[in-house]
């Protein structure tokens, strides 16, 4: 008997991404992970697009800086200039230090069981982190770094609930055993940092601990449950319509007459890839308001 895509998504690894579109729009959540539909969700404004383009290009030249590579030239000359400055700042914040450890660009999945294992089918808390950066020293302090490119960087508290800042450090903390010195990495020796390479440089830390790491598993597990067990026509839409109008599914929803008007839902979350955080380009709204991963 073939599984339906209900129950194939108890087999899925969920990213932060998806735990934040399921709590901001249950229906966006179905028609991408259940349904499979995947639509562009990107900005019209040129502007826009280019702060995507840059941001991306920023990532791609610091994982290969961190891999030992040169990080290479990208884009037109002004767009050149401007990585160039980012990545100048990148290196005076955190140059390669011998006595570190670096894994860019790495990927870690977690399965837990939710209770006690009682057979192979058992639902398990399945998630899965792509750190942009994780550095790891010989005593087993481990620091998970991400890189924002945003205009204006979202209040620290916001950050700090955050799914991103959640399921990061909890799945490190859970299952990055393989990275760590000691083979288990301690919650009280690993920190979350997100940086910023725009205006000078910008830096927002979150130190992590045991009873943090006990109550983000218990938010992860209710989360998770909550989505394995809502039935194929329980994932309702939102009330929200700012998160409505910066849906790529907005048109199944409501047509083009939903399109807002007077700049109002200017912004667009464009996610640089399927399982990283989507970051606003500007525009609109202020980002600072706009819901986090």
């Amino acid at each position: 008997m073939s599984l339906t895509p209900h129950q194939k998504l108890a087999e899925r690894h969920l990213s932060a991404l998806a735990l934040r579109l399921f709590t901001e729009c249950p229906l966006r959540f179905k028609r991408r992970y259940i349904d499979g539909l995947q639509l562009a969700g990107l900005p019209d404004d040129p502007d826009e697009q280019r702060a995507l383009r840059q941001g991306e290009r920023f990532h791609l030249m610091a994982r290969r800086y961190y891999a030992g590579l040169q990080p290479g030239t990208l884009g037109d000359a002004g767009e050149r200039a401007e990585l160039e400055g980012w990545l100048d700042r990148l290196r005076r914040y955190l140059p390669r230090d011998p006595e570190k450890v670096y894994y860019p660009e790495l990927e870690l999945r977690l399965k837990e069981p939710f209770e006690q294992p009682s057979g192979p089918d058992q639902p398990a808390l399945r998630l899965m982190a792509k750190f942009d950066l994780l550095t790891v020293e010989s005593d087993g302090t481990a620091t998970i770094y991400d890189w924002k490119t945003l205009r204006r960087m979202p209040a620290h508290q916001r950050l700090a609930e955050a799914f991103q800042t959640v399921v990061y450090r909890y799945v490190l903390c859970a299952a990055g055993g393989a990275y760590a010195p000691g083979g288990r990495f301690d919650p009280g020796r690993v920190t979350m940092v997100y940086w910023n390479p725009l205006r000078g440089g910008t830096e927002e830390r979150f130190p992590y601990g045991a009873e943090q790491f006990a109550a983000d598993g218990e938010r992860l597990r209710r989360v998770v449950s909550e989505i394995l067990s809502t039935p194929p026509d329980g994932f309702l839409p939102t009330g929200d319509e700012r998160i409505c109008a910066r849906c790529e599914y907005r048109p199944l929803c409501h047509g083009q007459a939903a399109h807002w008007a007077d700049g109002e839902g200017a912004d667009v979350d464009v996610p640089v890839e399927e399982e990283l955080p989507e970051e606003v380009a500007g525009g609109g709204d202020d980002p600072a308001d706009l819901p986090l991963p």
